[in-house]
């Protein structure tokens, strides 16, 4: 009805407004007329325009709105055990203005957490009382559980995982090391249980790496029901050019029972390694590596060769084994009468 109406006065209007001279007529006198024909259209066009609106904007709409979630203050001696949604999805039909209002500012649901049960249909429908010409038809989800437990507080260490490419010939002196190596964690007792470190899921990857490190890691956390007592960390190593060096060590037998002589050929082997070029000159006057062959083993072999073990004794070196030989040595017992 609203539109026929517009339309009747639209056709109406543009008959007063015919462009053109009456024949006889002044020219000016008839541009005065046409000018305020069009003042007269415009004033009609709005007013149709509004008259539509006001047919319209009180008609009946559906629309859906997501809602916030806002939970109320927790005991600080309780934790939550579940996660609770973030919002609740409301299905609202009215008058097109309280609707649009709702829509652009929607209002938040508290939620009680002394309730175990909180009934989200009751809590929004006492939010929109407030709301004329409106009602809610649905609520999404309608019931939500809230669960607390004791909460507790728990030190583990951090654990990052690294993947770092050297330049050639440069390599780490010494393990990365993250500072601070451990993170305090809070939440419920069940969110705890199986928390024995906290891994950050990020790995750091550098590549051409021929440069000490320092790195400031962000510490990340998924479940919004812990608290980490940190957001970050530092990763520090020394980073070193390497150069060859290589020593001949003398094979010995560990636990070798009295009486009993164990001798190798050869008797000695020669060990290839890596060391930091800060570091060479002072071994050249030091074995850094034991070799030896557990008695065990010899009593255990059958093909009358073994393989010694090697064992890095200069701990306070950055040294990296490259290879030794003979990888195997040939052994004679002796039983001294």
């Amino acid at each position: 009805m609203a539109d026929n109406s517009y339309q009747n006065i639209k056709e109406r209007i543009l008959s007063y407004v015919k462009k053109g001279t009456k024949p006889g007529g002044d020219e000016a006198e008839n541009k005065l007329v046409t000018k305020e024909g069009a003042l007269v259209f415009v004033f009609a066009y709005l007013i149709a325009i509004s008259l539509w609106f006001a047919v319209n904007l009180n008609g009946i709409f559906n629309i859906s709105v997501n809602m916030p979630l806002e939970i109320g203050d927790i005991p600080a001696d309780l934790a939550l055990t579940d996660n609770l949604p973030e919002y609740v999805e409301v299905s609202l039909s009215g008058t097109a203005l309280p609707l649009i209002n709702l829509y652009n500012n929607p209002p938040s649901i508290p939620i009680d957490v002394e309730d175990s049960e909180v009934n989200l249909f009751n809590q929004v429908r006492q939010q929109i009382n407030s709301y004329q010409e409106v009602e809610v038809s649905k609520v999404e989800p309608i019931l939500i559980s809230v669960n607390l437990e004791q909460k507790i507080t728990k030190k583990v260490p951090i654990k990052l995982n690294w993947d770092l490419e050297f330049e050639t010939r440069f390599g780490l002196i010494s393990d990365p090391q993250i500072s601070p190596d451990s993170v305090s964690i809070t939440g419920a007792v069940s969110q705890m249980t199986a928390i024995n470190e906290w891994v950050i899921e990020d790995t750091l990857k550098l590549s051409g790496v021929k440069d000490d490190i320092a790195q400031t890691i962000p510490v990340t956390n998924n479940n919004p029901l812990l608290e980490l007592s940190l957001d970050e960390v530092s990763l520090t190593a020394n980073v070193s050019e390497f150069t060859e060096n290589e020593v001949s060590v003398y094979i010995r037998t560990r636990n070798l029972p009295r009486g009993q002589n164990i001798t190798y050929n050869p008797s000695s082997i020669v060990i290839k390694y890596d060391v930091p070029l800060e570091q060479f000159s002072e071994l050249q006057n030091e074995t850094p590596y034991a070799v030896y062959v557990p008695y065990q083993k010899i009593q255990e072999d059958e093909t009358g060769f073994v393989t010694p073990d090697i064992e890095l004794v200069a701990t306070k070196y950055a040294l990296k084994i490259r290879s030794f030989q003979p990888k195997a040595v040939a052994y004679f017992s002796v039983v001294d009468q």
